[in-house]
């Protein structure tokens, strides 16, 4: 709808109603704010944005109105924040969904101690349904303060509660291919060589973020970190190697989240470091991926959304959502993508980047064995078996069984959480 991709003042005025506006895309790397929002938050023909993102402007230099990455922040600092029972009532909703979908665990890539507080507050009330594991958010200017009180949350929380735990760090070291803020080791194929964005862009320094990995990973937390671009994964291979070579050894399970494109000679780093590809097979629905493909470009297409040359190269393969920044939640709409590398509907025929499909018994795994094993809880779920806990769900039909491009029908029927029924469909 929107020519260069993304919202602009011209064509969204006919939604304008004299009151200040904030869309942020479903992805959360990009946002519209309307003239009204624009002029609270100061942002003129006059304004720079120096740090990671860009405030998009036209040819005559005049804001479009569309922000990129911490730009959001310019306008979204103005949002009123919700109230704590606002946030306890969306929370109940979200696990309402999670279990008619199937998910008895998380762990929030994007969680911080205010939020941890809220699941807590679940906990004490008898109210939590689901399993959650925090990551801490970490950038370039998070303080010695911020790291001292997050190692004492996960200290003080520990691993042993099967319910709340706080042992992760999150960082971002890139953004998205869409917006061509994914941080690439060659230019984007719709954008000029010299075009600023050309590269992409990345999140903090390399010294700083080998700095941070270096000391987290000696606090004895396990890391995720968002890089999508070639060159972000590169970026935080490294930094995780360099953390192992200078500290004691003992078992990390760190993680990178997307990896929607990766150099192949990468590939062999992962199970090498032991590093876990944490990925998001929904993203790769085929009906989504028209304006990625183009930025992408057909030389860099057969490394997109590597999931069965990971399996070859026997890197440790974890599944997820990345919900909200993704077009659902359901596992099953996952599932069926990373089978049949086509959408719903069959398309495409042929399959998109079809090589890179996975089977059946494989996609499962990620999404539950797998996912145990990156939070060291392989011992006590992810599998049915004695002993283990009892969380449980029971589909409408057997995927393994059913036709392959009938995935996406499935239902779950049941949810059992602790041995307790959470969700029935009625």
């Amino acid at each position: 709808y929107f020519e260069s991709g993304l919202p602009d003042h011209q064509k969204m005025s006919a939604l304008d109603i004299g009151k200040p506006n904030f869309l942020k895309a479903y992805d959360g790397h990009s946002a519209y704010g309307n003239p009204k929002a624009l002029e609270i938050a100061g942002i003129t023909s006059a304004t720079n944005f120096e740090g990671f993102g860009e405030v998009v402007k036209d040819a005559q230099g005049n804001p479009t109105g569309a922000l990129k990455e911490d730009a959001m922040d310019l306008v979204g600092k103005w949002v009123p924040a919700p109230s704590q029972e606002d946030q306890l009532n969306a929370l109940r909703k979200g696990m309402q969904l999670a279990s008619s979908l199937g998910i008895t665990s998380i762990q929030n890539a994007s969680g911080s101690e205010e939020e941890l507080r809220l699941y807590q507050r679940l906990l004490s009330e008898n109210e939590l349904t689901l399993r959650y594991a925090a990551a801490f958010s970490v950038g370039e200017n998070t303080s010695s303060a911020e790291l001292d009180r997050f190692t004492f949350l996960k200290d003080s929380i520990g691993t042993l509660n099967p319910w709340i735990r706080a042992d992760a760090i999150k960082f971002m070291i890139d953004g998205v291919i869409e917006s061509h803020t994914a941080a690439m080791l060659e230019h984007y194929a719709d954008l000029l060589p010299e075009h600023e964005l050309a590269l992409g862009m990345v999140n903090m320094s390399t010294s700083r973020f080998q700095e941070l990995v270096r000391e987290l990973d000696q606090r004895g937390f396990r890391l995720y970190t968002h890089a999508i671009g070639d060159r972000g994964v590169r970026e935080v291979l490294t930094a995780y190697e360099k953390a192992q070579s200078s500290n004691l050894a003992r078992d990390r399970r760190h993680r990178i989240e997307h990896i929607e494109t990766i150099a192949p000679e990468d590939l062999p780093r992962f199970a090498k470091g032991g590093i876990l590809a944490s990925m998001e097979p929904i993203h790769a629905d085929p009906a989504t991926v028209g304006v990625w493909a183009k930025a992408i470009g057909e030389e860099r297409l057969p490394w997109s959304f590597a999931w069965n040359s990971m399996l070859k190269n026997n890197a440790k393969l974890v599944f997820s959502s990345d919900w909200p920044a993704c077009i659902s939640l359901d596992p099953i709409r996952g599932i069926h993508v990373a089978v049949n590398r086509r959408d719903p509907s069959g398309f495409p025929e042929e399959g998109w980047v079809v090589q890179e499909k996975i089977s059946m018994f494989e996609a499962m795994k990620a999404y539950t064995q797998a996912g145990a094993f990156s939070s060291f809880e392989e011992g006590k779920k992810g599998m049915l078996k004695p002993g283990y806990l009892a969380d449980l769900i029971v589909f409408s039909q057997d995927l393994f069984t059913i036709p392959e491009m009938e995935i996406h029908r499935t239902l779950v029927d049941l949810t059992i959480v602790d041995g307790k029924k959470i969700f029935e469909r009625k």
